[in-house]
């Protein structure tokens, strides 16, 4: 069975080529429209019935539920979605162009100025709530500009500096931030402030201590490594007692199917015990899919801190947080839902399992069809909530969903899987209710046979006699023969001569039987007496007998060997001579009367 490591790698790998693909097709689209791309954070999003943006800028708060600055468009009958997109990302554009032009200037000025700002601790640079307006922030002014309130800064005659019109606001954008117009250009005007303010802070930041930035950065990401290497210290503990379960659980197996007796009277405490060992290992791969989704969280999350440190790469910081806060809770809820769809079908399935061992003492078929549904029924649910999980990361990352399904590769892949994966779900649904196989039965499919190594709904694996295995898709199982199904026979045929003493052949026959089933070594595998059908068919080589030995699922080739090498023995010593092919030559001529 594929690990987990290997199959979170392979989810890892499938989640990045349909986030890239997805990605892809999306940027197509966009550029066809002239749209911007979907990662830009002023990209333009539906609000009601009107369309937004929200203003970019280092300076500015970008996060869901901060009091940005946010731009809207209202539609008009003759426009498009693609239209009233254009419209307002060009409006959050100019905003975000003066802004940063405006900003630009003013650390210039402070440069040249070179005034100190004076001693501070460093908890004063890192408290970003209560920090005083910065001295050379220079005020803004609301006023209007063609019957229109608009947000600018007034012209500096000292330094000739012409007026700047940062922000015109309109009807649309009281209605989507939900205030008035005047309460607005209030409150985006202290927004504006504060940004330059902070732009400033940060000039002088860089200036009085230059390497404060690269410090915080070093140990963002030490703190980070440092949990990472904890995480991964912790998951190979997990790993290790992982691999001792396992291990326990199989040497059970074995010792159930081996040579001591498969089925004993406590039969149901010992399910009972296999079933609190699979809860424990239950528990340890939902600690380990936890433990992964902390380790990339955190180191996600160290990445975040070190961006945001610097302003250049602060967008990028806004970007990944965005999208961050929502993904672990994605895959931490994924996580959860399949521990607990898991932990109902177990249950479930373990009160059936130990109810019918009560009722079948005797049998081995209701565990082994345990282990097979418990095997499939995971491997099932952890499929099902791995998808879920991709397509709400799909719709988190902003990527519309409707666009995978002109994906080059995901659609080629959907346009071949889909023809044959429905049948092939269908028919193991099928064996599995019917119980035809189970995992560790002995079959024969489709002309192979071996024992069931591995299954799933949609395929089965044999392992063969001579160790390959054997891959066949659920969908192609027409017919199965199942050889180790409750209980085996060894169907024993021997041809002796015709001048043997066919009554002391048949004592010999069944006296070496009934030896065998006495043997201690030997008689917990043979359920029942041996039957001893007699002369089954007269041939030309001699005289077939023909005896039954009903034997436990598995071992009847085990049985069958040491009967045989007990009979040439037998035989030997009673003078039993084996049946020899006759051959009758004549001469061309020669005719044979009665």
């Amino acid at each position: 069975m594929i690990t987990f490591r290997r199959s979170a790698l392979i989810g890892i790998l499938i989640l990045t080529l349909v986030l890239g693909q997805a990605a892809l097709a999306q940027e197509a689209a966009d550029g066809a429209s002239g749209r911007k791309p979907w990662w830009d954070l002023d990209r333009a999003q539906r609000c009601g019935r009107m369309w937004c943006s929200r203003v970019v800028s280092p300076q500015l708060p970008q996060l869901p539920g901060e009091n940005g600055i946010v731009l809207a468009v209202m539609p008009q009958p003759q426009d498009t979605d693609d239209q009233l997109a254009l419209r307002v990302e060009a409006r959050s554009t100019a905003v975000s162009t003066s802004l940063q032009r405006l900003l630009g200037q003013l650390r210039a000025r402070l440069a040249q100025e070179d005034q100190p700002t004076g001693r501070h601790s460093l908890g004063f640079w890192l408290d970003r709530q209560h920090k005083p307006r910065h001295p050379a922030t220079p005020s803004l002014q609301v006023g209007v500009k063609n019957n229109t309130p608009v947000i600018y800064l007034p012209a500096d005659e000292a330094s000739k500096a012409p007026q700047i019109t940062l922000v015109t606001l309109t009807e649309p954008d009281s209605l989507a931030n939900g205030a008035d117009l005047p309460s607005l250009a209030s409150r985006w005007k202290g927004t504006l402030e504060r940004a330059m303010s902070e732009a400033l802070w940060g000039e002088s930041l860089n200036r009085d201590i230059p390497g404060l930035r690269w410090a915080g950065a070093l140990l963002s990401l030490g703190i980070g490594a440092a949990v990472v290497a904890l995480c991964s210290h912790s998951l190979q503990g997990l790993y290790r007692l992982r691999r001792q379960s396992l291990a326990t659980l199989q040497a059970r197996g074995e010792q159930r199917n081996g040579a001591s007796p498969a089925i004993t009277a406590n039969a149901p405490e010992s399910l009972l015990s296999d079933q609190r060992l699979e809860r424990q290992l239950r528990r340890r791969r939902i600690l380990v899919k936890l433990l992964q989704v902390l380790r990339i969280a955190v180191g996600v999350m160290a990445i975040i801190i070190t961006l945001h440190l610097f302003p250049s790469t602060r967008l990028g910081s806004a970007f990944l947080m965005k999208q961050s806060v929502g993904l672990p809770v994605i895959w931490i809820g994924v996580v959860l839902l399949e521990a607990v769809v898991v932990w109902a079908l177990m249950r479930r399935l373990n009160r059936w399992a130990v109810d019918a061992q009560a009722t079948q003492p005797d049998s081995r078929r209701p565990r082994m069809r345990l282990e097979t549904n418990a095997r499939v029924l995971r491997g099932s649910i952890a499929a099902g909530t791995t998808l879920l999980g991709l397509y709400l990361t799909v719709l988190l990352f902003g990527i519309n969903p409707q666009i995978l399904a002109g994906a080059g590769i995901v659609a080629v892949a959907f346009g071949f899987l889909a023809r044959s994966l429905v049948e092939d779900l269908i028919s193991g649904i099928r064996i599995l209710a019917s119980d035809r196989f189970a995992i560790g039965d002995s079959i024969a499919v489709n002309g192979h046979a071996g024992l069931v190594e591995a299954m799933n709904l949609v395929q089965t694996q044999l392992r063969g006699g001579e160790g390959e295995v054997v891959t066949i898709p659920n969908g192609m199982i027409r017919e199965s023969i199942n050889r180790s199904k409750d209980w085996a026979r060894v169907n024993f045929e021997i041809d002796i001569a015709w001048g043997s003493d066919l009554e002391r052949a048949c004592a010999v026959l069944q006296e070496v039987a009934a030896q065998l089933a006495r043997d201690p070594e030997w008689q917990e595998q043979i359920l029942e007496p041996p039957q001893l059908l007699g002369v089954d068919r007269l041939e030309q080589s001699g005289v077939r007998l023909r005896l039954f030995i009903k034997t436990l699922p598995l071992k009847q080739w085990g049985v069958a060997r040491e009967f045989r090498r007990r009979l040439k023995g037998a035989f030997d010593a009673a003078g039993i001579e084996p049946g020899i092919p006759q051959q009758l030559i004549r001469r061309p001529n020669e005719t044979v009367g009665c």
